[in-house]
């Protein structure tokens, strides 16, 4: 340790953080103000007479005052040379490994149900999607899907399951605009790699190379650093669109070829078995670690600020003095000083809020999304995600809680997500714990009766706007007679229909039950008794139709018009 500090090399001496000296001016501007306030203590001496001041005010306190004084100063300089940071030496700073993260980004238009591939063509990239994941590639994976609009299924994650669980509904009519946007696609995975370490990988699974602009994927490229695996699904035969029978969609060879040129893009070919997706998930996982080498030269310089905390502790020794109180603030501010904490994670407000209270602030401004971020228990953490739509997160911040209100909140969260079987599970055990929960028991009895409805369902039940069947009122054929059929109503007819009218009004129809209540953040939420619980779709693709459709009523996901309506 004395060798180091003996050993000095002068001429490699230089500060970390020489830019920050202005801090040192503000601390000083504030002793300044102190001394001056401190100055105005002297003003109460001029009341006492001037023959009577020997015998009241103390004397040989003056040099006690300078020197409390001094040592402020003294402090403050050591405290801001510790800051800046004094370096001489250097160091092998360790390489970061960070992992790559994968895009499977998914054609969703029309084109993508033709037969030239057996069954069709979304069918089949499904299969191979499905098979991608089994054989385990290890990066985290995001699944978009895309046609005249981009959206995200699926948000980066290494629970495949959550992926095949969603992939077997995905249809093209679960878009809310047709055609194929490379665009919007391409805006939207712009923002995932935004300044990555590691390479960003992306699977591109399509029909229509025609739409594909090469200076579109070029541009792409040199601003990412990615590597992108074209996944053409589609024969250079083609076959007709369905619901197009005069459009052919076929691959375009000469396109392809061009394609194949760039770099950082590789041409996935077909096989009849899954050797094609487990090349592509071990070439993945090979290259999953990424060791960030560090080019930057500050960040190998030694910082030798630490060394000045000896002499700080020393001056320390003496702050029990009577007036030395103002010099704890001083050392707590040098000290902090050295912390080697992010500055750039630090925010003016975390001085006076703690990140409870701002993602509590976050909620209630209705920022559901940011306030799931903050929070640290895994409760209002899954209500923050529950608010803000995102079940799946939701569900798995429920996952930690093992309370009865966690496995309660847990059970209506699978209830959004349409998994009525692991609702119900759930609900059961609820129950197990805490016989006496009503709104569980009420929950449970609404889900095995949905449940009963839809393996009772008859296909005439299915009509659409036949709920009751139509009054049978007489056809009013006169011209001349508007009083709609002539028929008379009599009081027993009013009453009746009075009371159908308290009835319906009383319950609320399934179109307003999409949604679960909110107020069930304590584990307390109780279903309204007029409500009927008609239907809880368990259709995974029900789900996804709807957020994609909402998001476009928001304006959160932006619609391009292209060429094509397929």
């Amino acid at each position: 340790m004395l060798e180091e500090i003996k050993h000095i090399d002068w001429n490699k001496f230089h500060f970390l953080r020489a830019e920050h000296l202005w801090y040192g001016i503000i601390a000083i501007s504030i002793l300044c103000v102190g001394f001056l306030f401190y100055k105005e203590t002297f003003t109460w001496k001029k009341q006492i007479a001037k023959h009577l001041r020997p015998y009241v005010i103390q004397k040989g306190t003056v040099w006690k005052t300078v020197l409390i004084r001094l040592s402020v100063i003294i402090m403050f300089g050591i405290g801001l040379i510790a800051y800046l940071g004094p370096t001489w030496s250097q160091f092998k700073a360790p390489a970061k490994k960070v992992k790559s993260q994968f895009v499977i980004a998914l054609d969703m238009s029309q084109s993508m149900l033709t037969t030239d591939v057996s069954p069709n063509r979304l069918e089949r990239a499904k299969f191979k999607i499905h098979d991608l994941l089994e054989a385990n590639p290890k990066a985290e994976t995001n699944l978009l899907l895309f046609s005249g609009s981009t959206h995200v299924a699926i948000p980066f994650t290494t629970d495949y399951k959550i992926i095949l669980d969603q992939i077997d509904g995905l249809q093209p009519r679960m878009m809310p605009h047709s055609g194929t946007s490379f665009n919007l696609l391409f805006d939207r995975m712009n923002t995932f790699f935004t300044d990555n370490k590691a390479e960003g990988k992306i699977l591109l699974i399509t029909d229509d190379l025609d739409e594909l602009s090469i200076e579109l994927l070029s541009s792409f490229l040199q601003e990412n650093h990615v590597r992108i695996y074209i996944y053409p699904f589609a024969t250079p035969s083609g076959a007709s669109i369905p619901g197009h029978k005069k459009q052919v969609s076929a691959l375009n060879s000469n396109k392809l070829n061009t394609l194949a040129e760039l770099d950082q893009v590789e041409i996935v070919e077909m096989t009849l078995d899954n050797s094609d997706v487990k090349d592509l998930a071990k070439a993945i996982s090979d290259h999953i670690i990424f060791e960030d080498v560090t080019s930057r030269e500050d960040e190998n310089w030694k910082d030798n600020g630490y060394w000045l905390v000896f002499p700080l502790a020393f001056i320390f020794l003496f702050s029990f003095r009577k007036g030395w109180s103002i010099n704890l603030i001083i050392i707590m501010l040098c000290l902090s000083s050295c912390s080697k904490e992010k500055k750039s994670d630090f925010k003016f407000k975390d001085l006076w809020y703690t990140q409870q209270y701002q993602a509590q602030q976050e909620y209630d401004a209705k920022n559901y999304a940011k306030a799931a971020v903050k929070f640290k228990d895994p409760m209002h953490k899954g209500v923050a995600y529950y608010k803000a739509g995102d079940f799946l997160s939701a569900e798995t911040a429920f996952k930690q809680d093992s309370t009865v209100n966690g496995m309660y909140n847990l059970g209506l969260t699978y209830a959004k997500l349409g998994r009525l079987e692991e609702s119900k599970e759930i609900f059961e055990k609820v129950i197990q714990k805490d016989p006496n929960n009503a709104n569980a028991k009420g929950n449970l009895q609404h889900i095995v009766q949905t449940m009963n409805d839809k393996e009772n369902l008859k296909p005439e039940d299915l009509a659409v706007g036949e709920d009751k069947p139509q009054a049978k009122n007489k056809q009013n054929k006169s011209p001349e007679d508007l009083s709609g059929g002539g028929q008379k109503a009599t009081k027993k007819d009013m009453q009746k229909k009075r009371l159908e009218e308290n009835v319906e009004t009383g319950k609320r129809k399934g179109k307003e039950l999409d949604e679960l209540p909110d107020n069930f953040k304590s584990g307390k939420g109780d279903i309204p008794k007029n409500i009927l619980m008609r239907k809880v779709d368990d259709d995974p693709a029900l789900f996804l139709t709807k957020k994609f459709r909402y998001q476009i009523k928001k304006g959160m996901v932006k619609t391009e018009k292209t060429d094509n309506s397929w």
